[in-house]
């Protein structure tokens, strides 16, 4: 009985110290308005504050259905994105995903296409 105790705290002890030391992974994702857009960065209002996040070609920008459709979810095109399309208007909903290795550039946008942020509202239909 002693060994399989043993056994079992070492197994434990092996374990633990492979895990990570946070469980919880923030990633510091941000929800907002788009309250100015440049050739090389988002600004977005967040409950009280205004972030900045930079962009680069590494930028994934997606679609995001608040009201259903989450099969709908696709990937946009960077050409028509800045060009012809009117995703990133001032007013725009989106979530901004930072990249993991600490700097402020943003790894994925998710930009609504439907109406979810409507005059001051922080609630995403």
């Amino acid at each position: 009985m002693i060994k399989r105790t043993m056994l079992l705290i070492t197994l434990a002890a092996a374990v633990g110290t492979t895990l990570p030391r946070t469980v919880d992974a923030n990633y510091d994702c941000a929800l907002g308005p788009i309250t100015a857009v440049t050739a090389n960065s988002i600004t977005i209002q967040e409950k009280e504050t205004t972030r900045t996040f930079g962009i680069d070609c590494c930028t994934r920008y997606t679609t995001w259905p608040t009201r259903g459709r989450w099969q709908a979810i696709t990937l946009l095109n960077m050409r028509q994105l800045f060009t012809t399309s009117r995703l990133l208007d001032i007013g725009r909903f989106v979530a901004i995903h930072p990249r993991h290795d600490g700097t402020n550039v943003a790894r994925w946008v998710q930009i609504t296409i439907d109406q979810a942020y409507d005059s001051g509202s922080w609630v995403v239909n």
